[in-house]
């Protein structure tokens, strides 16, 4: 589903009585190295969040994603969810974030600068349309989607289902507080491979994280199985940052990526390393240097909030 008027948006807000709204906004500039390189200046994504607390147990969520590929002017629904609090556990009704890597993205903390690498390599997609089911037990999460599998860009295109399990023990957003994790990730979805034949596609991933003495820092390892096409691909990761002092930090993350076990001839490296600074409370800067391969590129990020 998109929108054309940002206007519709913020008057569907004001008829559901949107009790918060808050927006992010991701713009880049881009120098790459090689002579027939163009830089440029990027919008990279601008989320849009509605939400309201309906009741004592039920709050809902609209977020909206800008698609800057297809035009500047259409919104995607990102999230349309229902959060229901039941004496077991949360229960979350409709297209909702995925369970598989968010622990992993509150270790790192620099979405607007680059994705996880479960995101970023598209082991999974970051959202999907489906119910999930959420429990904490003190210092341990548990988290079982079931979901169409397609995505939230896409339709579901078949009868199949895909499941997916988080478990964390320990402080799951260490971007707001130091302490440690430890946990794993595991989906699984079957598919048609021709009118008589189902395959499977899993992914599973294992990750820590720590925050503490203005330093913080995880490391992951995933793995994609895809029985139709008999491939096996890994990554492992590490990434970390340090404060400098409240206003600025260092930051280097770091993927080794194999795209297929059998063939190391395709596996590739993957750095960005850099500078972050915040002038003022809404706004961040970060300066920083990427490596792929042989490619190259100087890249200044930029995340506004409101």
């Amino acid at each position: 589903m998109k929108f054309k008027s940002l206007l519709t948006i913020l008057s569907l807000a004001g008829t559901l009585g949107a009790q918060n709204i808050s927006g992010k906004i991701f713009y880049n500039y881009t120098r790459p190295s090689g002579d027939d390189a163009i830089s440029s200046y990027g919008l990279k994504r601008v989320y849009l969040t509605i939400g309201k607390k309906v009741s004592d147990n039920v709050t809902y969520k609209f977020q909206m994603d800008l698609n800057p590929k297809a035009s500047p002017q259409n919104m995607y629904v990102k999230n349309a969810k229902v959060d229901w609090t039941t004496s077991q556990g949360k229960v979350v009704i409709g297209m909702q974030g995925m369970n598989m890597f968010k622990t992993q993205e509150n270790t790192w903390g620099k979405r607007y600068i680059e994705k996880v690498s479960m995101d970023q390599f598209k082991f999974s997609s970051s959202a999907d349309m489906g119910i999930g089911f959420y429990k904490s037990m003190g210092a341990f999460g548990f988290s079982a989607l079931m979901t169409n599998g397609a995505g939230y860009k896409k339709s579901e295109n078949d009868d199949h289902k895909k499941l997916s399990f988080h478990g964390v023990y320990g402080e799951q957003k260490l971007n707001k507080k130091d302490g440690f994790n430890v946990g794993g990730s595991f989906s699984t979805e079957s598919y048609d491979m021709d009118s008589l034949t189902v395959k499977n596609k899993s992914v599973m991933g294992v990750f820590g994280g720590y925050a503490g003495n203005d330093f913080r820092g995880g490391v992951e390892w995933n793995q994609k199985k895809d029985e139709g096409e008999d491939i096996t691909a890994q990554i492992t990761s590490l990434y970390g940052n340090y404060n400098i002092n409240p206003n600025m930090a260092v930051f280097l993350k770091y993927d080794m990526v194999s795209p297929n076990t059998n063939e190391s001839s395709e596996d590739k490296n993957y750095l960005i390393a850099g500078m972050e600074y915040s002038p003022g409370k809404g706004l961040t800067i970060a300066p920083n240097y990427r490596k792929s391969g042989d490619d190259r590129a100087i890249m200044v990020n930029f995340e506004f909030k409101f």
